[in-house]
């Protein structure tokens, strides 16, 4: 990384990286001097090589924690270098909580808390105060739940099927996969018009187990805000629930939890949610779909080594299998493809040069 952005960062110490974040690249900087206790501090940019399938609401990850301090508990402290200069963000030291416990296994009591106690600050942090700031990029889909949901569908309809069908439409087809399940007239869109009114609140977008740090006192802070936005706290619990993967059990009592948290401090928040929880995650399981095979065609697309390709295939063709089964009823097929089906359709979509 060579920009104006970077180095500003180098002049503060020595560099380290680079880290790939999904939607960043990410360098750790060593501070010359020490800056508030923080050993060490982190500085991104976006990755050039990224595609992007969820929408950008605010201006910067940047600005938006710049503003959270002190509203959401355990969130990167950030600081400027130099006037005007980068926002650089202290480095988290500690481990992501998916090294401690995998994507469905259960977590512990503590961490559930923690989680509460984000989702009971972001309850508190309401459309008026985020409007204030000045920061957000998109008004859309902000007049009630029914139009939120719809305005995501587009977004994937839009943005994410229609625009890349020209690149990856032959593999969506080999995987029997088209856009009617994304459609102005699906099910999906049918269903959201339906949803109960709740009140808005800011989300996190994207809370999963990569994106909560656990730091040696066994504090959980959370990361990588760049999905945030405005919109119905029912699908901040969809997008962690299906993200999470928790096992059955685990996953009902976090669901009570959350309820009982966000009444507390947001009334109505969640109303509806036995009828509206399944329509969001339906939605997820959906995009989950158009997303997933694209990441996995661009991972194949990589390997250079025979071997590296094979793995890859293997395990993308594991992946994309148990995301097109949980979607199934979702995309209106009777049936998915099998893994051999799935391997040799990026075989053929990805051939060796």
């Amino acid at each position: 990384m060579t920009s104006h952005t970077y180095q500003q960062a180098a002049s503060t110490g020595t560099i380290d990286g680079p880290l790939q974040g999904h939607h960043r690249e990410w360098y750790v900087v060593s501070p010359d001097g020490a800056k508030g206790g923080v050993s060490r501090l982190k500085v991104g940019q976006p990755r050039e090589d990224v595609l992007w399938f969820d929408r950008r609401s605010f201006t910067s990850e940047e600005e938006l924690l710049l503003r959270l301090h002190g509203l959401v508990p355990r969130v990167p402290p950030v600081q400027r270098v130099g006037s005007p200069g980068p926002v650089i963000l202290d480095f988290i030291e500690g481990d992501p909580l998916n090294r401690r416990s995998s994507a469905g296994s259960s977590v512990t009591p503590a961490v559930v808390d923690q989680i509460m106690e984000v989702f009971s600050a972001l309850g508190q942090v309401l459309p008026g105060t985020v409007l204030q700031w000045q920061i957000s990029t998109r008004t859309d889909g902000l007049k009630d739940s029914a139009q939120f949901l719809q305005s995501l569908i587009r977004f994937t309809r839009e943005e994410v099927y229609e625009q890349r069908e020209p690149e990856f439409g032959e593999l969506f087809r080999r995987l029997g996969i088209r856009g009617r399940a994304v459609a102005p007239d699906s099910h999906l869109v049918h269903e959201a018009a339906g949803l109960t009114a709740r009140p808005f609140c800011l989300l996190h977008g994207d809370l999963h187990r990569a994106n909560f740090i656990v730091d040696n006192e066994n504090r959980l802070w959370t990361i990588d805000w760049e999905l945030a936005t405005l919109g119905d706290p029912l699908y901040d619990l969809a997008t962690h629930l299906h993200l999470m993967r928790y096992p059955d059990d685990q996953r009902r009592k976090v669901t009570e939890r959350w309820k009982t948290t966000m009444e507390k401090v947001l009334p109505g928040a969640s109303a509806g949610l036995a009828d509206d929880l399944p329509r969001y995650l339906a939605y997820k399981r959906t995009q989950s779909v158009y997303t997933d095979v694209m990441r996995h065609a661009i991972k194949i697309r990589k390997c250079a080594a025979p071997e590296e390709r094979e793995k890859q295939l293997d395990e993308s063709a594991e992946a994309v299998g148990s995301v097109l089964a949980d979607a199934g009823e979702c995309l209106g097929v009777s049936s998915v493809p099998g893994t051999t089906e799935i391997k040799d359709a990026y075989r053929a979509y990805c051939p060796t040069s």
